[in-house]
């Protein structure tokens, strides 16, 4: 996470936070994936998609295919294609779950050319769907991150103050922190961080980057107690 022992202003925080994300924080598909997939079961997950029809899935199955090739290795025809496929979902699919993975995907590619301002547009859409669902509530942890690059802490924190789904504590609550910790309350952000590792543990996710926030968390408050 790369967190310096002193961070002594937000400036510093902040720029903590943002090296954190641009690591860790663009790997959608197996999000995605995982989480559908745990939501639904796998067959029910596999049997939701199968009803959005045949047109569709092979547009998303184009663009999965695409967009699991690494981004050093896709030039711009390919990330052109890529843009392009996501919003022929949207577009020509609306309303379905094939739709919402396209915004997902479409605000991803926003993410990696570092356009946040449009990365949250398209993720404040999908969070504003009348049905929710999954996928509205992994764009909604999702807009909440990018708010923190935006510096809207905030905005980002009434996001996530809330667990939509008990499967999805992790995810909140370490978002949670991150704003927190942003904002220069290490120990909020700490108590968060804990409880997104108690929820990624019983989930039996790994739990290894947490644990280095809250390592480097617990440090902190030791040198401010001591202070």
């Amino acid at each position: 996470w790369g967190m310096s022992e002193e961070l002594r202003t937000e400036e510093e925080q902040v720029e903590a936070i943002k090296n954190w994300w641009n690591e860790n924080g663009k790997s959608l598909i197996v999000t995605v994936v995982v989480v559908l997939s745990g939501y639904f079961g796998w067959n029910g997950y596999q049997d939701h998609l199968r009803t959005q029809g045949e047109a569709a899935s092979n547009v998303y199955q184009q663009l999965v295919n695409k967009a699991t090739k690494p981004n050093s290795e896709q030039t711009e025809a390919d990330k052109t294609e890529l843009e392009s496929l996501a919003a022929q979902l949207k577009t020509e699919f609306p309303g379905s779950l094939y739709a919402q993975f396209g915004g997902l995907y479409l605000a991803k590619f926003a993410i990696d050319a570092n356009n946040f301002e449009g990365a949250a547009a398209e993720l404040q859409g999908l969070v504003d769907a009348a049905e929710k669902g999954p996928v509205t509530y992994i764009a909604q942890v999702r807009l909440a991150r990018v708010l923190i690059q935006l510096e809207k802490f905030d905005e980002a924190l009434a996001l996530v103050n809330t667990t939509p789904d008990a499967s999805f504590t992790a995810q909140y609550e370490e978002v949670k922190g991150d704003a927190l910790f942003a904002k220069g309350e290490a120990t909020k952000a700490l108590t968060a961080y804990q409880k997104a590792r108690s929820a990624a543990t019983a989930l039996g996710i790994n739990t290894q980057a947490l644990q280095r926030k809250i390592d480097d968390l617990a440090g902190v408050s030791v040198v401010n107690a001591d202070a």
